[in-house]
């Protein structure tokens, strides 16, 4: 089945959110650490999204659309995103879909792991300077994935306790309380 006008609207707001969270971190935060700090935020609502909609592509259903929105500052951070949901959206499609909390959890990595991979070797080779020189540093490299990785699955935890409430609320579809029977759910 395809996408329904709801999951449109759905990805949409939780897109919002993940934008005005970018805007509100930004400011605050050197470029090397902006993702880490926003990690839990981004988790967030990714994993919402990811519990709301279920079906391969609803990464790409969320994050494209703000990769279109940052390309009005930067054509770079439109293909740093893409790239990002390209490599999230290959793994989910070997595992099936976003309906479990492990896959949505592999998701919420894989998506912020490549993220910063992606975001560091670009600032090594793009912009260069005091970048450059992070080249020869890799426990930097190992140190910021470590970081992004357990911000990431902070995010991710904070948004299956919302999904729980929403489910014990009767606010998430019967579609969700269906699949979330499946063997992996509880993981």
């Amino acid at each position: 089945m395809g996408w329904q006008l709801r999951d449109y609207v759905f990805a949409a707001f939780m897109t919002v959110g993940m934008v005005l969270s970018v805007f509100i971190v930004g400011p605050f935060v050197p470029p090397p650490f902006q993702l880490i700090v926003w990690a839990p935020i981004g988790a967030l609502f990714l994993t919402l999204g990811m519990a709301r909609l279920q079906k391969r592509g609803s990464v790409a259903l969320m994050i494209l659309p703000m990769a279109l929105l940052l390309g009005l500052q930067s054509v770079s951070m439109t293909v740093y995103l893409a790239l990002t949901v390209l490599m999230t959206e290959l793994v989910i499609v070997f595992r099936g879909s976003y309906r479990t909390k492990a896959n949505r959890l592999l998701g919420t990595l894989v998506f912020f792991e490549t993220a910063i991979v992606i975001g560091i070797v670009a600032l090594v080779f793009i912009v260069g300077g005091d970048y450059a020189r992070l080249a020869n540093q890799p426990w930097i490299f190992l140190g910021m994935a470590i970081a992004i990785g357990l911000a990431a699955t902070l995010g991710w935890w904070l948004g299956e306790q919302v999904v729980n409430q929403l489910r014990r609320a009767g606010k998430l579809d019967a579609d969700t309380d269906a699949n979330d029977a499946t063997p992996d759910a509880d993981v």
